[in-house]
């Protein structure tokens, strides 16, 4: 090769290289920040994507359940004349007597809770629902002292138990149906991660009428001899014992109120309940319920703990707070639910 074809020769000279090199990890350095920032701002808006699915989703199951509290069924004309071919005997046979509203019995809970048909009862900070007795439930203290380290919170979470009527008119024993859905946290740890839990409990009062058509002097006023005391049960097609309906969940807040847009409440803060004597009078006064569910993120949403001056704020009603300095994100959502089927007398 001459001297004029080397002079010729093009390449890259070692300075060059530094340079591009340089160059291009500043480039691959600019495209890797940006993909972190985008990734983890669509991992934040997944969780809170997520933490809203899981609110609408309760919310709406509540809703619905709140706005069926003290619902009565009332049989239409048909419906009666079909069961009422013999009013003197109740053999399946001939048919039974049916009024139109349900014989069902009621008990207002105020000897054993266990036993209410009011409509809305909630207690608030109760953790856990217990059996059907309630002679071996855990108590409050037991629950929360088996919690683990770091999670002890008395303000965690509301319970709320709804009673309303249904039909089934394929049942000769039990025509009328009632129902009582229970709302409730418990404690949760999986794979070392300790948070709450909803879980839902439907039972369904069993009185079911006897099957010869003798009537003893006490139940004359009865339809065709059905006993005039029942009980609840977890064991129907309907029944659900203890179904987890929602995890991570932070609180569940319920506060009463009544015709008047107040809150109904004893000195002590308490709502109506059977068991709470002074205020349990007003559980028929219950027109609206507001719900507040706060929810936290399943994995770290924010890069560090919060300081504790800095502490995450969780405002919930009726001055209820809580304050957080963890990585997790917490969100809640409020509505308000009115009882359109409680009022004007018992249930």
């Amino acid at each position: 090769m001459t001297k004029n074809n080397l002079l010729k020769t093009k390449g890259f000279s070692l300075v060059e290289l530094l340079v591009g090199i340089v160059i291009t990890s500043i480039m691959m350095t600019a495209m890797y920040t940006s993909y972190t920032v985008v990734n983890k701002t669509y991992s934040q808006v997944s969780e809170r994507a997520k933490i809203s699915r899981s609110s609408r989703d309760l919310v709406s199951m509540l809703m619905r359940d709140i706005r069926m509290s003290g619902f009565r069924y009332y049989a239409g004309t048909h419906t009666v004349n079909q069961f009422a071919e013999d009013t003197n005997t109740c053999n399946d046979s001939t048919g039974i007597r049916l009024p139109k509203v349900s014989y069902l019995a009621f008990d207002n809970g105020f000897t054993n809770k266990s036993l209410s048909h009011n409509p809305v009862v909630i207690r608030k900070n109760t953790l856990g629902y217990g059996s059907i007795s309630e002679t071996d439930a855990p108590t409050q203290t037991e629950i929360r002292s088996n919690m683990p380290d770091g999670y002890v919170d008395d303000q965690c979470c509301d319970q709320i138990q709804i009673v309303y009527e249904d039909f089934n008119q394929n049942n000769l024993n039990q025509p009328y149906q009632k129902f009582r859905i229970t709302y409730f946290a418990e404690p949760r740890v999986v794979d070392g991660d300790a948070r709450f839990a909803v879980y839902k409990t439907i039972e369904s009062w069993q009185q079911p009428r006897a099957p010869e058509p003798v009537l003893p002097a006490a139940y004359d006023t009865l339809p065709c001899n059905f006993p005039a005391t029942g009980a609840w049960s977890d064991n129907c097609r309907d029944c659900v014992v203890k179904e987890l309906v929602r995890d991570y969940i932070t609180d569940m807040e319920f506060i009463p109120f009544d015709s008047q847009g107040r809150i109904i409440k004893d000195s002590s803060g308490r709502y109506p309940a059977p068991e709470i004597t002074g205020i349990r009078d007003r559980l028929f006064d219950i027109r609206g319920v507001d719900i507040r569910l706060t929810f936290r993120s399943s994995d770290d949403f924010f890069n560090k703990n919060a300081p504790d001056s800095k502490k995450r704020v969780v405002t919930g009603l009726d001055n209820r707070s809580k304050e957080y300095s963890d990585k997790y994100l917490r969100d809640s959502v409020i509505v308000t639910v009115n009882t359109r089927n409680i009022g004007g007398g018992l249930f």
